[in-house]
């Protein structure tokens, strides 16, 4: 009786020095300003009705000395008894002390998101493992020793309880936890992105970047809702084999060193799972990048058969060496699965038949013994199935941090997308000596195209035109002038300074000849909202869309309808600077009248600068001046002097 008086006592220091050290925690990290203070009615409530949760705990913890020791416990007022019964109240008031400081930081939550999960998940997640293990013991008890079965009945009720409650909050600890993590990879794989150079993002494999926010990050929140699982099997196990080596000490180490050269032997087996897993994410962004140029390039790819099906062709091979190493794959996580299984069962086999035999267990003992070592089936396996998981988590993981570290990003020019760039007024541009040459993959290949020297200069309300045939050097220097690509040499003004690429950009608004159109108006002026739905009325386009919000009600429409949405987006958006790029190609003859006469008319009257790449000579008349370029140069035209006709 006094030792165990003495280990109840033990048990209640650790319990509240472990409850008083994280509270402590949660105090010196408030007064850091490194936590928040939240006394919502949703956190009260749950606070308090966690309390109600401990009642079936602190029932089970007056019947536990009733059940094992004396049914007249609570009423000896021996000395012993008094010590004992003094010991087991002071436990249940520990408890309820533990959980009021470690749940009492739910009022002060942290500011890093991640923290508070982590920790909760932490301390959830130990007691599914100790229900578990606990059920084992109350079965071998049932089983070995001589106690009323309502007693034990309840005992299993009470810890089925607090599995069920706990992994309840756990798994939905550990959903909060994956989605967050996923969320934050997205967001930041997007910013990172978003600071990828573009002449360095036109080279970078998309179906990389789709097979990373789709499949590794997936694996990844996948991995996240099955991470408590583990732990707690982990748990249950220890705690399973402290039960075990109270039976006997010996064969308990002899399967504990079994599991651990089997775990050992699995993860020596990872390399070719590591192998495996890395080709087949790899055949996955081939597979991908042919998926988006069979989207993308269908209009292509539908007129000819030979292309269908030379097509088909290649996607037929791609796709089959995507899932050939995707089964290779799966099949060395089966080989490994296997062999663990298949070994620990041997194990279990010899813990079971051979080691009572050896170490001459009674009959109470072997019964125990085999009760728990069948136990520990489920979540050794468990833990053993998890191996491959795990690494093909890590894969994921590596993949996901090479992409990080590797992503030729420039820092310096490109700035924080939540940092705010001041929008200067433009009055006039000008391009002086500018140079740009295409490389090839590496600096010390030959330089293949390029354009320059370009001498180029608009000034606020004026017009201009570039002509010249495909191949001429046109969209480059439309890519040069927004600031998407580096010029090699010379310089680009705003107002007659000196200006980098990202401060350059923020002066235009574009139409690109492959224009995308988001559904979303990001950058609506509030000063043009009031002509929404006039503009909508002259584009013909009323009956058809809405703007609700800045968003488009549709964009299902046809290209020109589409093409006359990007162009009201690009008039809303009231930037100081236009540059379309053969914009009126896919306008009937009513609207690209419209759009040459009326549209940038009316845009060159509030001042803007308008620069238009075009082939239709039957507007030229109407530009302040006109451009050429030819063969990488640029030269400017003197409209009164050439015809229209020799310069198409």
């Amino acid at each position: 009786m006094e030792n165990i008086i003495y280990k109840l006592y033990l048990i209640n220091g650790i319990i509240a020095l472990l409850g008083l050290v994280f509270f402590g925690l949660v105090i010196f990290q408030k007064i850091n300003k490194k936590r928040e203070v939240d006394f919502s009615y949703k956190k009260v409530y749950s606070y308090f009705k966690g309390f109600l949760v401990l009642l079936p705990v602190l029932v089970a913890l007056y019947y536990i000395p009733i059940a094992l020791y004396d049914k007249d416990f609570w009423l000896d007022s021996k000395y012993q008894y008094v010590e004992a019964q003094n010991a087991v109240l002071f436990l249940g008031i520990i408890i309820l002390g533990f959980y009021a400081l470690v749940r009492i930081s739910t009022f002060f939550p942290h500011k890093n998101e991640y923290y508070d999960i982590g920790s909760q998940l932490l301390l959830l997640s130990l007691f599914p493992g100790i229900a578990s293990a606990i059920n084992v013991m109350i079965i071998s008890k049932f089983v070995t020793d001589d106690i009323e079965a309502k007693y034990l009945l309840f005992f299993f009720a009470v810890t089925t309880f607090i599995y069920i409650v706990t992994v309840r909050l756990s798994k939905r600890k550990t959903a909060s936890l994956g989605i967050l993590i996923a969320h934050k990879f997205n967001i930041i794989i997007a910013n990172k992105i978003f600071k990828i150079p573009y002449r360095k993002y036109e080279k970078l494999a998309k179906g990389k970047i789709y097979t990373i926010l789709n499949d590794d990050i997936n694996a990844i929140f996948g991995f996240s809702q099955n991470v408590v699982n583990i732990y707690t099997t982990f748990i249950t196990t220890v705690m399973v084999l402290v039960y075990m080596f109270t039976l006997n000490i010996i064969s308990s180490l002899m399967l504990i060193g079994v599991t651990v050269i089997i775990l050992g032997l699995l993860f020596l087996m990872s390399g070719r799972l590591k192998r495996t897993g890395h080709k087949a994410r790899s055949k996955r962004e081939n597979y991908t990048s042919l998926l988006s140029g069979l989207l993308n390039g269908f209009k292509e790819l539908v007129l000819h058969k030979v292309k269908r099906d030379r097509f088909q062709s290649d996607l037929k091979v791609v796709s089959k060496d995507y899932y050939d190493a995707s089964q290779e794959n799966i099949n060395a996580g089966i080989d490994a699965a296997l062999f663990s299984e298949l070994s620990f069962t041997i194990a279990v086999g010899v813990s079971c038949l051979v080691f009572p035999v050896i170490f001459d267990f009674n009959k109470e003992l072997v019964t125990a013994y085999v009760i728990a070592v069948l136990y520990l089936w489920g979540p050794v396996g468990a833990l053993i199935s998890g191996v491959p998981q795990i690494i093909n988590v890590q894969v994921s993981w590596k993949r996901i941090n090479d992409f990080l570290e590797n992503a030729d990003v420039d820092e310096v020019s490109y700035r924080d997308i939540t940092e705010e760039v001041e929008i200067v007024k433009v009055e006039k541009i000008s391009v002086n000596e500018v140079y740009f040459k295409y490389q090839g993959e590496n600096d010390k290949q030959d330089i293949t195209y390029g354009i320059g020297p370009i001498n180029f200069e608009a000034d606020r309300g004026e017009l201009v035109f570039i002509i010249g045939g495909n191949g001429s050097g046109k969209t480059t220097f439309l890519k040069l002038l927004i600031g998407l690509y580096e010029p090699e040499s010379g310089e680009i003004l705003i107002n007659g300074k000196v200006v980098t690429s990202k401060e350059l950009s923020e002066c235009f608004s574009v139409i690109y000849s492959d224009f995308y159109l988001f559904k979303k108006i990001y950058d609506i002026k509030e000063n043009r909202l009031d002509q929404v739905y006039e503009w909508l009325d002259v584009l013909q386009l009323s009956d058809k869309v809405k703007i609700e919000d800045g968003v488009f009600s549709t964009i299902d429409l046809s290209k020109g309808q589409c093409k006359r949405l990007a162009i009201l987006k690009s008039y809303l958006e009231d930037r100081s600077v236009y540059f379309f790029d053969e914009v009126a190609a896919d306008l009937d003859p009513e609207f690209r009248d419209f759009f040459y006469n009326d549209l940038l008319t009316k845009m060159r009257n509030e001042g803007k600068i308008l620069i238009i790449i075009t082939h239709d000579d039957k507007y030229f008349d109407i530009a302040d001046n006109i451009y050429k370029m030819e063969m990488g140069k640029i030269i400017h035209l003197n409209k009164e002097a050439f015809k229209l006709s020799e310069h198409i």
